[in-house]
């Protein structure tokens, strides 16, 4: 493990300056192996009546263990670490300081998760029992996977085509295998419901395709000896939310196996159709594959522990519906925001769905605060992977990235945790979504709507301190959305100089 250590000398640590810069000289962790995980969202109500029962304990220890509820840390570190480089670029430093302050990041594969750029190949894995024979042929499985689909399904008419548009084609999946259908000779009901009947189940169904021929090498994206990220696709009636049968991805656990001497990774767990008997969609496979790129779940597990409603349905990884939020594709590498760390820019915006454009809002804070707390702005409008949005207009997301005591991961997320990781500012000031409702029209900013200190929301931080970040005079024009970004310098003595002393620990 690697852990960051910044060392300013007390006067320093009072000063304040931008954020953009203090993230450019004291953000420096590298974090431990986090595997992604993923969980289908909910019913409507299930998990209220599951809390009811006996059932609820065990199935919140198992979505526990899962870990579905958090981010990869190395994704939104490399994140940060792009707009460190971009604001000490912008001070008009060498790129000597650039490079020697924020080197470009690159985690190590174990760590990195399913490339979230290039043409990655995968596969599918599609296993049928004799009590519950498949209902959809291959053929119609792999083209909602990796061919065209349907586009009467659009915007998920196939996996492949749905990432293609929301990482504005620097992500092509359309190179994947679909493997199957593998018929087991036992009924599910006898398959244990435990990781390792899991696994074994998978084995199984793996080592049938290796001894046909198949090769599985070409699935090793980034040559580490590992297969990236595959899917598995089982036929039958899903278990409720938190059950064995339901959907989620998570890690291979068993290190010694091996498919054609490459060991697995990740891996996501869904069934055929829901309810049986329906035609294979590609959405549940969205969402999943949303969590090997290294997204979290957005919505919220459990409203009896921290703020209520996740994003209100807002998002793939929430009501698993829509585009990704312009937080998760700028994690992902897909958009490079614009930043505004200090005085007035206006900045016109184009609809998210089609054009890789948002801003990222950063105020000042004290330079011996290891946070990471800002605002992004997108304008989410009906079209692409956006067609259902309730209204066209800009959306604002208050992001608090904080670190843990350690460095190693994120304090919060949306699901267990006093404040959230991501959180929609509801522009009618209704806070409807931390009441368990949805996100609806009035939560978006349109012209003559202003949000400031003295609005509600504001942009007043976490600590209930005064940002003075505003975001005023919004104008359409056409498709896009206009408006002014202002986040006032802090004055020429209160800045810290750009090279404190700083170590790394290893």
């Amino acid at each position: 493990m690697i852990i960051a250590t910044l060392m300013f000398d007390m006067e320093r640590s009072r000063k304040y300056l931008p954020l953009a810069i203090v993230v450019a000289v004291f953000l420096e962790i590298a974090v431990a192996p986090i595997p992604s995980h993923g969980l289908e969202p909910p019913r409507a109500g299930e998990v209220e009546r599951l809390r009811q029962s006996v059932e609820w304990e065990p199935r919140k220890a198992f979505v526990g263990e899962l870990g579905n509820h958090r981010i990869r840390p190395e994704r939104l570190i490399g994140a940060l670490r792009k707009v460190r480089r971009a604001a000490l670029d912008a001070s008009g430093v060498s790129k000597e300081t650039v490079n020697a302050l924020a080197p470009a990041y690159a985690p190590p594969p174990a760590m990195a998760g399913l490339a979230t750029r290039g043409s990655v190949k995968v596969f599918a894995l599609l296993i049928d029992f004799p009590d519950y024979p498949h209902g959809n042929a291959q053929s119609y499985v792999h083209d909602r996977l990796f061919g065209a689909g349907s586009p009467a399904e659009a915007p998920y008419e196939s996996l492949a085509a749905y990432y293609r548009r929301s990482s504005y084609g620097q992500l092509f999946l359309d190179g994947g295998t679909t493997l199957g259908w593998y018929t087991t000779a036992y009924n599910r009901s006898t398959v244990p419901q435990t990781r390792a009947g899991r696994e074994s189940l998978i084995k199984e169904a793996l080592l049938h395709f290796q001894n046909q021929g198949h090769d599985f090498r070409p699935y090793d994206n980034d040559g580490d000896g590992a297969i990236d990220y595959f899917l598995v696709i089982w036929t039958g009636p899903d278990n409720g939310w938190g059950g064995f049968w339901w959907g989620y991805q998570t890690s291979f656990a068993d290190g010694t196996f091996t498919v054609g001497g490459k060991r697995l990774r990740d891996y996501s767990w869904q069934w055929e159709s829901n309810p049986v008997g329906r035609p294979f969609t590609a959405k549940v496979t969205i969402h999943e594959t949303g969590h090997a790129l290294g997204l979290p779940d957005y919505y919220d597990y459990d409203d009896t522990v921290g703020p209520r409603g996740g994003v209100g349905d807002l998002d793939m990884m929430d009501g698993n519906w829509g585009d990704h939020n312009c937080f998760s594709k700028w994690v992902l590498d897909w958009i490079a925001p614009t930043i505004v760390s200090g005085g007035s820019r206006t900045v016109a915006l184009n609809p998210s769905a089609t054009a890789g454009e948002a801003v990222l809002v950063m105020p000042g804070i004290a330079a011996d605060e290891r946070f990471a707390e800002f605002f992004m702005v997108q304008n989410r409008s009906r079209t692409g992977n956006d067609q259902a949005v309730p209204t066209d207009g800009l959306l604002i997301w208050h992001v608090d990235a904080t670190l843990n005591t350690s460095g190693t991961d994120f304090l919060y997320n949306n699901s267990y945790t006093a404040r959230k990781l991501l959180r929609l500012m509801e522009a009618d000031g209704l806070e409807e979504i931390e009441q368990n409702r949805q996100a609806n029209a009035g939560d978006f900013y349109l012209p003559g709507a202003l949000f400031g200190n003295a609005t509600n929301p504001s942009s007043v931080d976490y600590s209930g301190q005064p940002t003075k970040v505003e975001v005023a005079g919004i104008v359409r024009a056409g498709s896009a959305f206009s408006a002014t970004y202002t986040v006032p310098d802090p004055p020429p003595s209160a800045r810290v100089p750009l090279a404190p002393k700083f170590s790394v620990l290893r």
